[in-house]
């Protein structure tokens, strides 16, 4: 999402329930469209706050069934495509989304719309072909904020030393932190109380799975 939207996520991390259940019925009608029929299909939506360094970069990671089963139980197979569309269609619903809830107003909605790049993306490169592909990717959506391997204090000067993977936004790998700045970056990705930041949905939620 971008840059210009992300304020909202940070003040109301409740957003992001919202755009999870706006992800999977997107996809959904993308299916039924598709296939010209209803499908029932499965989906895990894990949201996460957190981008390079620690800064505050609201996205979502989804494991999507291609496809679905249709009242008959015959599965009908529909590969992940249509991305440029795709994008314009969940760009509109969160936008619309925000201006339901009195986020944002008239004069900024229609500048956002106008944008030519819009700062939305959906990208479908990752493929699970096998069962190590599958942990890698589940353990990829549910990892924290930070690996302790990655950092290093420095009590006598009151520093953290942040070694990562070279980032492209800050055009570096290592990052030195003020202690308290550092705290700082890391709290802002706490969530509140009760907040759920893996959902699952149809075939892959509890009340289908057994069933399926």
């Amino acid at each position: 999402m971008p840059k210009a939207l992300r304020p909202f996520f940070r003040h109301d991390q409740w957003l992001f329930s919202e755009v999870s259940r706006l992800i999977f019925a997107l996809v959904s009608e993308f299916y039924r469209e598709a296939a010209g029929r209803d499908l029932t299909t499965g989906m895990i939506v894990a949201h996460q706050t957190y981008g390079d360094m620690l800064r505050f970069n609201p996205h979502f990671h989804a494991i999507v069934l291609e496809g679905g089963f249709d009242e008959e139980g015959r599965f009908y197979y529909i590969p992940f495509s249509g991305l440029e569309p795709m994008v314009e269609v969940f760009r509109r619903r969160v936008i619309w989304m925000l201006v339901e809830k009195e986020l944002l107003n008239k004069e900024f909605t229609i500048k956002l719309l106008a944008w030519k790049h819009s700062g939305f993306s959906i990208d479908n490169s990752v493929r699970i072909l096998d069962h190590e592909a599958q942990e890698n990717l589940s353990e990829y959506i549910a990892r924290p904020p930070i690996s302790l391997k990655k950092i290093r204090y420095e009590p006598f000067k009151g520093r953290v030393l942040f070694h990562t993977k070279y980032s492209q936004y800050f055009k570096e790998n290592v990052h030195i932190f003020d202690a308290l700045d550092f705290l700082a970056e890391l709290t802002q990705h706490i969530p509140p109380k009760r907040t759920q930041l893996i959902r699952r949905y149809g075939l892959y939620s509890s009340r289908l799975r057994g069933r399926w």
